[in-house]
């Protein structure tokens, strides 16, 4: 199941406070390792405000949703508002993985310091997805075939 949120940020929210928006979005009780999107904060503040995310995504892949987040800025962010759908699910409650794009001024230490603070959230070049966010759910979606011609 593929899901869209948009988050409205800056200048509605800080690059922190969409971060934390995201954060809650995504996460519930049962969140598996939800501390690295805690220790990611900083990171994800700075990339978030360099307002790469209103064209490219942010995308979750966890169980069989995959969650593309995109942010929104200026006067967009503020006439949309503050209010966020809620996921039907949790997306973190299991394996997951986060892949983020980040401007490739940044990708080197920004990579370098989430490997060792959240190994679950994956940085990459705008534009370049790395396989695991287009396989995971797909291979979900090719679990079982349907032969239409045996239903007439």
């Amino acid at each position: 199941m593929k899901l869209r949120r948009d988050i409205a940020s800056v200048p509605l929210r800080s690059g922190e406070a969409s971060w934390a928006a995201i954060t809650g979005l995504i996460t519930g009780p049962d969140t598996v390792d939800g501390g690295q999107l805690t220790a990611a904060a900083s990171i994800m503040a700075m990339l978030i405000s360099d307002e790469i995310h209103s064209v490219e995504p942010l995308t979750l892949v966890g169980g069989s949703a995959r969650v593309v987040l995109y942010c929104t800025f200026g006067s967009d962010a503020l006439i949309m508002g503050d209010e966020i759908d809620p996921l039907p699910m949790n997306p973190t409650g299991g394996e997951w993985t986060l892949y983020v794009p980040c401007p490739e001024s940044d990708l080197a230490w920004a990579s370098e310091t989430l490997s060792a603070r959240a190994p679950r959230i994956v940085l990459h070049k705008p534009g370049a997805m790395p396989s695991g966010g287009e396989e995971a759910t797909s291979a979900s979606a090719k679990s079982f075939d349907i032969d239409w011609g045996a239903l007439s």
